[in-house]
């Protein structure tokens, strides 16, 4: 249990200046986009702003970080143990596993979070508290909670995409670079291909429930 704690402090705390700088620029590039394109008004901007946050780069984002700074600092320290000679690595393994997943979960909220406040703070000049609770409190319970549990079990399967072809096939310490390197990368491609074709079911299945309320 030390280590999970220990695990979930190094991905979850130490990703987080990262996680802040991304939903800034994401936020804030967002609503400024709009409203050089678009006449809208700052309320339909704002919504636009929370619904693909909540919907789409709040999972991106925050899995590209998870992959590029935990799974690969995850991967490169088991094969280094493996080419060492130590084991059983899969005891090793599940803290790790499981402190990737609960940081998958907050890390998502975090983004979300941030870019919405950003974004309120760029539409407006100057930041209202009452008007970013308004925000939040718009926010669908059910589509937040999917978009955690999305995050945090595709980081999960990227994790353990990426020990199998990391550090299974590790046998010299010559071996682990490359071998880390293939295996994240990899793991990337699954993790954003399984989110993208549920983008695409979602979308899909978006108008289709439509017509049929309509």
């Amino acid at each position: 249990m030390q280590v999970f704690w220990r695990y979930l402090y190094l991905i979850g705390v130490q990703s987080a200046g990262i996680v802040m700088l991304l939903a800034a620029l994401a936020g804030g590039g967002f609503v400024l986009s709009l409203q050089a394109t678009l006449p809208i008004g700052l309320t339909t901007t704002l919504g636009l702003l929370a619904a693909f946050m909540v919907k789409v780069l709040g999972v991106l984002f925050t899995l590209l970080v998870l992959a590029a700074r935990s799974v690969t600092a995850i991967c490169t320290e088991l094969a280094l143990l493996r080419a060492n000679g130590e084991g059983p690595i899969q005891l090793l393994v599940r803290p790790r596993l499981l402190a990737l997943v609960v940081a998958g979960f907050i890390l998502y909220l975090y983004f979300v979070l941030t870019s919405l406040l950003i974004g309120a703070l760029v539409s407006n000049g100057t930041f209202d508290v009452w008007e970013f609770a308004q925000i939040v409190s718009t926010l669908q319970p059910g589509l937040i909670l999917l978009g955690m549990l999305r995050t945090g079990l595709l980081a999960g399967f990227g994790l353990a995409v990426a020990l199998r072809l990391s550090v299974r096939p590790v046998r010299t310490f010559d071996a682990v670079p490359g071998a880390v390197a293939n295996g994240v990368l990899q793991a990337i491609v699954v993790m954003l291909v399984l989110e993208l074709a549920f983008q695409l079911v979602a979308a899909i299945g978006s108008p289709v429930h439509n017509s049929a309320g309509s």
